[in-house]
């Protein structure tokens, strides 16, 4: 079997960037596709030795003549782009691990304040293109939209069955994050399996179908590239061993505040690097074919556990 070839959307970010490491890593053809279109590199500007394997394009989402090249011959497609708050400044707080700065703009999310500078936009952008709505939704099903109408290839070589990987979320923000972050997640899981399943039962009958994976991660961390994140993280980890010794299941309804912060902390963090290796692994499960353990509908759901021990850190 050929060697994967690989698009990762938004492959510069903190999660892509760890994806087009682990798949260069690999021996894997990778390319990645970004709004700056510009190479990783590290907070202090340096650029690792990887960073030359992967090809580095400029594209946006929302323009699929800006990347429709790029995906022809691609087996899998990773989409990575997503934001936590709507206030897009906690990006560079966590970047500059500013504590402070951070907890405002949490505060800032909550409030819905007005001159929140996603909604600010709207004059300038379509609506749709903005928010939890537009890029953790919206942006991920106009890449699969492009993704569906290109034509599988002849070539005996490649695989039948190719992959969209979404990077979606465990339930395990709350109440810290607004609701709309996760609503939009799993709406786009719903749109990304129906779509994925109409195209596989009424036109890939004799040339290949599209295997949907859900990743759903809780937080992830890495001391260097995101410091802010490494203390929650083994708080959390703590609280999830203990919460995994005592067992039983959360007793609260699942729209309650209660739901939300058990749910937390019974989560298991990832290091961003796990989650990479975890989604390469579900790549190498669907081209060799191997039954898959969570299944909705056509589509595999990865949730934290089994990230886990895709991983190689034991069952949990």
């Amino acid at each position: 079997m050929s060697v994967p070839k690989i698009l990762v959307v938004g492959g510069n970010g903190f999660l892509g960037s760890a994806i087009c490491k682990a798949a260069v890593g690999k021996g894997w053809e990778v390319s990645s596709m970004s709004s700056s279109g510009k190479p990783y590199k590290t907070l202090k500007g340096h650029t690792p030795s990887w960073v030359e394997k992967v090809n580095w394009k400029k594209g946006n989402a929302f323009e699929p003549e800006t990347y429709k090249n790029l995906i022809k011959e691609k087996e899998s497609i990773i989409h990575t782009l997503g934001i936590l708050l709507e206030n897009s400044n906690y990006k560079q707080s966590l970047k500059k691990g500013n504590l402070f700065e951070l907890f405002s703009n949490v505060l800032l999310s909550n409030e819905k304040e007005k001159n929140n500078p996603l909604l600010s936009l709207k004059n300038e952008k379509n609506e749709n293109q903005l928010g939890y709505e537009g890029i953790n939704k919206n942006s991920a099903l106009k890449v699969l939209d492009t993704f569906l109408s290109e034509p599988f290839s002849l070539n005996l070589n490649q695989p039948k069955q190719k992959q969209f990987i979404y990077i979606s979320a465990a339930d395990a923000f709350k109440p810290l994050i607004p609701s709309k972050y996760i609503e939009t997640k799993r709406e786009a899981e719903f749109e990304i399996i129906r779509k994925c399943e109409l195209y596989n039962n009424k036109e890939s009958l004799n040339k290949g179908n599209i295997k949907p994976i859900l990743i759903r991660p809780g937080l992830m961390y890495h001391p260097h590239i995101r410091p802010l994140t490494t203390l929650p993280a083994f708080l959390i980890d703590i609280s999830s061993k203990l919460s995994l010794k005592l067992g039983g299941k959360n007793p609260f309804a699942s729209n309650s505040f209660f739901y939300g912060t058990l749910e937390s902390f019974k989560t298991f963090p990832l290091h961003v690097d796990h989650v990479a290796l975890s989604i390469l692994k579900s790549i190498e499960d669907s081209r060799q074919g191997i039954i898959d353990k969570n299944n909705l509908g056509q589509a595999r759901i990865i949730e934290v556990s089994e990230m886990r021990e895709l991983a190689g850190l034991g069952k949990s």
